[in-house]
């Protein structure tokens, strides 16, 4: 019998968003034709694990690498459908924030969030598409751009190219926002009331600065999604204003940073034609080049799509929550079929709903998915997962791939989720199994990056290109040997990771 094990790790993912992850892979090989890569989900409270079946990994990225070498056009429809799919659920979702949810039937309610499992179903089925060619051993877009680079540049111009080639030329939204708040700041006239406490500093904006007061409050109805992720929490005004008194303590000047942006942005579309020019590529290569940007750009856009849809299902989660008595976890850690008896008055065991919250186990089963929880859960765990053995050694240095270069010496910060950053100090090296847009505003202060996993296309690998940040992925036991209070040194240039 061939075994499960382990391949990543995750924080604050539901069960509703286990169930429809691993539900909505389960559609691939009839969307797009790939064998059915077997990947489920391992809950504990706030912890997830994501298993797999790794021959079945292999031969997803064999049958997918080989449809994308015939025709590049196969990865960028999938990225392409992955957008449309996204605004089309926002669009959906988005009403649930507006609407007076209390006028809503019971089968309204029921239907309503069934539709989101299915809409956000589909956009896992495209959007994880992108980590079978991108994830651990497999490197796809990233191997065809060295490969292409290395043979049209001298051996010194790889790097800076590859770095060129896998940097977004449109912004994310953690961009647009970070644009938006340095606005706010630039209207903000007196600028030493951000020395004081966040609530005395909205009152003194209200009383004030009225104008920037309603910025500050368009600008959290816009953006309060942002940092989502699964299950929140929402941003804030207190969040946003924390951002304008990072910025007053860094002594940031809007003006420049803004202008800095804009210029960075100018100067990498320059060097990329430049490249262009002197590599004098085919058409085909050309497209392979290109694919590199647009997948760093639309990977997290996905993410991103999921994550403000995420938000407003809340607050139907929020009237379901009100209409049976349940909590707002209770609701995400039902099924549709037992919201549904709940609503209809018939009983449903909470004491299963409340297990399940603790632990639970979603593994593909035909075309859907099985759910193993409580003593359940632990047979299915013990006769069918193997489990990760790593041997660690007190070693002084990791090596790891390098995200974004540049060197930083500073004290380690575990952060894997939102708990986790009151400890995060400017000038700290944050250390985490893989980044999240739920932890940027910790990212935030890093002088580097450190993380588990990733690669050419995950979120630290990104999120550290758009802030300029020195960072490292794919260390594999960065987080097993580097602990809070250690001082290292990250060359991000060349991977590696020292404890000094």
């Amino acid at each position: 019998m061939r075994k499960w094990s382990k391949i990543a790790s995750d924080y604050n993912s539901p069960f509703w968003r286990n169930y429809i992850w691993t539900l909505g892979l389960t559609s691939q090989p009839k969307i797009f034709g790939i064998p059915q890569v077997l990947v489920g989900i391992r809950s504990n409270t706030k912890k997830i694990d994501y298993l797999v079946i790794a021959d079945t990994w292999k031969d997803g990225y064999e049958k997918l690498s080989k449809m994308v070498d015939e025709d590049i056009n196969v990865l960028n429809k999938i990225l392409d459908d992955s957008v449309k799919h996204g605004k089309e659920m926002n669009s959906f979702t988005e009403k649930f924030v507006t609407d007076d949810l209390s006028k809503y039937s019971n089968k309204k309610i029921v239907k309503a969030y069934q539709k989101h499992g299915e809409l956000n179903g589909l956009e896992y089925a495209y959007g994880v598409m992108i980590p079978y060619l991108d994830f651990q051993e497999y490197h796809y877009v990233e191997d065809k751009l060295t490969s292409i680079l290395q043979s049209k540049l001298n051996k010194d111009e790889v790097s800076k190219a590859f770095s060129i080639f896998t940097q977004p030329i449109e912004d994310s939204f953690a961009i647009e926002q970070e644009k938006s708040i340095l606005k706010i700041y630039q209207k903000l006239k007196n600028k030493t009331i951000l020395k004081k406490e966040t609530s005395q500093v909205l009152l003194l904006l209200k009383q004030k600065e009225p104008g920037v007061y309603k910025k500050v409050e368009q600008h959290t109805k816009k953006y309060a999604w942002v940092f989502y992720v699964y299950s929140g929490p929402a941003a804030t005004d207190f969040d946003f204003i924390e951002t304008l008194k990072f910025y007053y303590q860094k002594g940031i000047k809007a003006e420049e940073k803004l202008s800095q942006l804009n210029k960075e942005r100018n100067n990498l579309l320059k060097e990329r034609d430049g490249y262009f020019s002197k590599m004098n590529l085919s058409e085909k290569e050309k497209s392979y080049v290109e694919i590199a940007s647009k997948v760093v750009y639309l990977k997290p856009r996905r993410k991103d799509y999921q994550s403000k849809s995420y938000y407003h299902i809340e607050f139907l989660q929020k009237e379901i929550g009100k209409r049976l008595g349940w909590s707002v976890g209770q609701v995400r850690s039902a099924t549709v079929e037992e919201i549904d008896a709940a609503l209809n008055g018939k009983e449903v065991n909470i004491d299963l709903i409340n297990e399940r919250q603790k632990f639970h186990i979603v593994v593909p089963e035909g075309d859907g998915a099985k759910l193993y929880q409580g003593k359940e859960a632990a047979k299915w765990q013990q006769e069918n997962l193997e489990e990760e053995k790593i041997e660690i050694k007190d070693l002084k240095e990791i090596e790891g791939q390098s995200a974004y270069p540049g060197k930083a010496k500073g004290i380690v910060r575990r952060v894997d989720m939102p708990d986790d950053m009151p400890k995060m100090q400017e000038g700290d090296i944050l250390v985490s199994t893989a980044t999240t847009p739920s932890i940027v505003p910790a990212i935030r202060k890093a002088v580097a990056i450190v993380a588990d996993e990733g690669g050419l296309t995950c979120h630290a690998a990104i999120i550290s290109r758009e802030f300029n940040i020195p960072c490292v992925v794919g260390t594999k036991i960065g987080t097993k040997i580097l602990k809070d209070g250690d001082q290292i040194e990250v060359d991000a240039t060349k991977g590696l990771v020292k404890k000094i």
